[in-house]
């Protein structure tokens, strides 16, 4: 029988602040085991939480850049639970008044609904060693900020989900609430997972697949669950609802606990802190100072800028790159050759240097400097992909660096005319071979005439020169 994924995601991001939610312990990444913990965050008798500013902040952009309502009242909520990664056994996070409420987001022609985004406190991680057959607890997260974003059961392919994330942690970086890196936990991603037959719509029973983080591992772990809970239901057996962990290894999901309810997490308010209230003027302050999104920005690439989709998506793969190329394109509106520019010669050499745009020295000025001199005739196409690798090397202006190269195009018509003669004698059967049909040749006239007369030399002019003197010998 052929089925249709019914697709949920719940999405943990971990926030950007300087110090955890509720203590002052340093919310970093890495480090030795264990040392950045304290009784508050611990959980020891004695202590009180404190909701950390900027965290409420961080989680409101949050919610507009994903099109969610911020609401004015939040509250915290004690979410009851024993695991050995939370030292006391409960977790502090938002259950019936979440920060953020109703967000849409819209990816391949499809809106998917964001049911909700609240805050909460993350837990601690269980390092597991197989081969000793243990697990040990480290308490470094403990505490540390996360947004919890929960969509509807809204995807209905792999593609869909994968694209929505790789979305979500695009918005997220843009709006600096996190630096979305999978690879390091900073972004998780829970699926639910059902299935339904073909002819019917009501919602199969959903297995949980728990803490995936990276977008290949969320695709394989998806497909594995549809092709389990098929041949469960093709067996006329029952798919059971329950939390399954992924392994990246085998490829497989495999149980972890059944799958718990809101009441059995026994949520009452949390006593120790106070509702959260967010006026309207703040909510407007939080929208002013958000950056362009990239979905704002793709839109205008596309459609003002007249740029190909494929290089709007590259650009805006990082916001940095982008801001370059938005100062580069304010400076001088060649939107096309900044764009060719940077995604080519720019971007190879981010490469092999292993920088960021963040690390050049050059500005997006120089950028458009080199586009000028390449408009205007000074320098060749050839020539500027020689001064942005020399940038890259020296910092030096573009105007120096093509005098001190001597890449500016010289109009010595004599002096090519000269060279080209000399190719020409040279060759006189592959000039046959042009004559007799061969058209293709012309390149290799203007190649050898080019590496003659040197990186200074017009290939306008030597075209002119090369056509005229086929076309007469």
């Amino acid at each position: 029988m052929k089925y249709i994924p019914v697709i949920g995601l719940e999405i943990h991001a971990e926030m950007l602040t300087k110090s955890k939610v509720f203590c002052s312990c340093a919310n970093e990444f890495g480090g030795d085991r264990n040392d950045r913990v304290c009784p508050r965050c611990s959980g020891m008798p004695g202590t009180l939480p404190v909701v950390n500013h900027e965290a409420v902040t961080l989680a409101a952009k949050a919610g507009i850049a994903l099109g969610c309502t911020v609401n004015n009242y939040s509250a915290f909520d004690r979410k009851n639970y024993f695991y050995p990664d939370l030292p006391k056994a409960y977790q502090i996070t938002q259950f019936e008044f979440p920060i953020c409420t109703n967000g849409l987001v819209h990816i391949l022609n499809r809106d998917i609904r964001i049911n909700r985004i609240h805050i909460e406190e993350d837990a601690g991680k269980l390092v597991h060693d197989d081969y000793e057959g243990i697990s040990m607890a480290d308490y470094n997260r403990c505490g540390v900020p996360l947004i919890e974003i929960v969509t509807e059961p809204d995807f209905r392919t792999v593609e869909e989900v994968q694209t929505f994330v790789e979305e979500i942690a695009l918005r997220l970086k843009y709006a600096e609430v996190c630096d979305a890196k999978l690879e390091q936990g900073s972004l998780r991603v829970d699926v639910n997972i059902s299935i339904m037959p073909y002819d019917s719509n009501e919602f199969g029973t959903r297995a949980e697949i728990k803490n995936l983080n990276s977008i290949k591992a969320i695709g394989r772990a998806i497909d594995y669950e549809i092709e389990r809970q098929s041949e469960l239901l093709d067996k006329g057996q029952k798919v059971v609802q329950e939390t399954r962990r992924f392994n990246d290894n085998h490829g497989n999901t495999k149980a972890l606990r059944s799958k718990e309810e809101a009441h059995d997490y026994r949520y009452f308010p949390e006593p120790d802190i106070p509702p959260v209230f967010i006026s309207d003027e703040e909510i407007e302050d939080i929208k002013k100072s958000m950056p362009e999104m990239p979905q704002v920005r793709y839109k205008r690439y596309t459609e003002e800028y007249k740029l190909p989709e494929d290089d709007a998506k590259l650009i805006i793969t990082d916001k940095a790159f982008s801001d370059f190329y938005d100062s580069a394109v304010s400076l001088y509106p060649q939107y096309k050759e900044i764009s060719n520019i940077m995604l080519g010669e720019v971007n190879r050499n981010l490469n092999d240097t292993g920088k960021t745009i963040k690390d050049i020295s050059f500005s997006p000025e120089d950028i458009t400097k080199i586009i000028k001199m390449t408009d205007e005739g000074k320098i060749s196409k050839n020539a500027a992909k020689t001064i942005v690798k020399i940038m890259f090397e020296t910092g030096d202006s573009p105007e120096k660096i093509a005098e001190d190269n001597n890449l500016i195009m010289k109009d010595n018509s004599d002096e090519l005319e000269a060279i080209a003669q000399r190719v020409l004698s040279e060759n006189e059967s592959t000039v046959n071979a042009y004559k007799n049909g061969n058209e293709k040749l012309f390149g290799f006239f203007m190649g050898q005439i080019m590496s003659a007369a040197g990186k200074g030399a017009n290939p306008k002019l030597i075209k002119d020169i090369l056509t005229k003197k086929l076309n007469n010998n």
